[in-house]
């Protein structure tokens, strides 16, 4: 019989996901250092595969965040995603190990297409299933643990892979990710399959006698003059555009995609920048350091999710930005040593944050029901779209030679800025009520 995920199993099994999901994501930019510095593959292919990867992941997110909605099927189709994903990381463990020249480069942008479309299927789908379990000030909170084991998965997927590469031979350690994927989304869709998601629910009927406060508003245009408040909907059905394309949600889609376009341009070719101008090639020393600039947010997407319960959210997405602009100038001109390897860090802190910000903000601009497709144009049209032309501005500027990738690195922290700048147009929306974390 269908049922409804509780809120500590939509935890663990969306943390197990997100894990996965990230782990193997963020592994791609390694990816493109190892083939700019060890297989010889030039900016314009890098740049390539970014494109293919972030662009694949935007288009689709779209398509499965509709279908998540119509189907109320977020668990099964998160378990479908990574199997998706796992697809395309073996691919590339077969362009690595067997292809060269044309083909490589053939294998290599086919590859990150798979990867990028396995991507489109986590963020909006397990944002989702919290929402659900989670629509209070706890909100925040949830999907900052989420994302902290995010985080992990990110920051131990290059540092394992340099260990695993010391006993298994060639690109081996990058088929073992691959088949942890395909573990991972078949324990998700076994766990998940009989569990359905939110199906929108007509609104209560106003009685003479009610309070305002349990009452459903009432007037012809209600539902579509303001969005409405978390957990309520409008009349059921499948999702109406006009319940998802609110004021609230095109504007923080732009500053996600300002954001982004600005952070990923710089965190995308952060490893190519340590592999081929800081003299670290592909090593274990590399693995090491980009691991210290994911693992910064197992502390901070906690830590920003915390704030984003208390504070307001559109100043605390701001600082971030700033925050990430500050820390990319701070570790251009201060950044040798173990100075370095603080500014990186602060620089993962501010920068990998979006997930408990920009999709607990969601909540606030959209009816139950309507969330998994919100959430793909924020995070697919707004945050994936913005990385996928943040790496293309950065391949742009650096024209074919890797040693201008500090002056890339500089301009986008100055857009950093402007999407800072840009969420004073994000419309202040009212708080959930406060209800128990864990109940129910």
């Amino acid at each position: 019989m269908d049922r409804p995920l509780g809120r500590a199993r939509s935890l663990t099994l969306t943390s197990l996901a997100h894990f996965t999901n990230d782990g193997t994501v963020f592994f791609v930019p390694v990816i493109a250092a190892i083939v700019a510095a060890h297989r010889g593959v030039g900016p314009l292919v890098v740049t390539l595969l970014f494109l293919v990867f972030y662009s694949s992941s935007t288009v689709l997110s779209l398509f499965v965040g509709r279908l998540s909605d119509r189907l109320a099927r977020p668990g099964s189709l998160i378990g479908l995603g990574l199997a998706i994903l796992s697809a395309g990381l073996f691919g590339f463990y077969l362009a690595l190990s067997y292809a060269s020249g044309a083909s490589l480069t053939a294998g290599l942008l086919a590859s990150a297409f798979l990867t990028g479309a396995g991507s489109s299927f986590y963020h909006p789908l397990g944002a989702s299933l919290l929402q659900a379990s989670f629509r209070d000030r706890s909100m925040g909170v949830a999907l900052g643990v989420n994302g902290a084991l995010g985080s992990l998965g990110r920051a131990l997927y290059p540092s394992l892979y340099f260990v695993a590469s010391a006993v298994i031979a060639g690109y081996g350690s990058v088929a073992v990710f691959a088949a942890w994927g395909v573990i991972a989304g078949a324990l998700i869709w076994i766990a998940s399959r009989e569990a359905v998601g939110v199906r929108r629910v007509p609104p209560r009927v106003v009685d003479a006698g009610a309070s305002p406060a349990v009452s459903a508003p009432s007037g012809p245009s209600s539902a579509d003059s303001a969005p409405s408040a978390p957990g309520s909907a409008p009349a059921g059905g499948r999702p109406r555009a006009s319940d998802t394309i609110t004021p609230g949600i095109v504007a923080l889609t732009v500053v996600a995609f300002l954001r982004s376009s600005a952070t990923q341009g710089i965190a995308s070719w952060m490893p190519t920048y340590l592999a081929t101008q800081k003299g670290l090639g592909v090593s274990g020393t590399l693995g090491l350091t980009v691991t210290t600039m994911y693992a910064a947010a197992i502390i901070g997407q906690p830590t920003f999710g915390l704030l984003v319960d208390r504070l307001d959210k559109r100043r605390v997405l701001a600082i971030s930005s700033l925050g990430a602009a500050v820390t990319t100038v701070g570790y251009l001109h201060l950044g040798s040593g173990l100075a370095g390897v603080a500014w990186l860090f602060a620089f993962g802190f501010f920068v990998f944050s979006g997930f408990p910000l920009l999709l607990s903000m969601v909540g606030d601009y959209v009816p139950r029901g309507a969330t998994s497709l919100a959430n793909a144009l924020v995070w697919g049209l707004g945050s994936t779209a913005g990385g996928a032309i943040g790496p293309l501005v950065t391949g742009a500027l650096i024209g074919g030679h890797y040693g201008r990738l500090g002056f890339a690195f500089t301009v986008l922290a100055g857009a950093a800025v402007v999407s800072a700048v840009a969420t004073v147009f994000v419309p202040r929306a009212a708080r959930p009520a406060r209800m128990r974390a864990f109940g129910g």
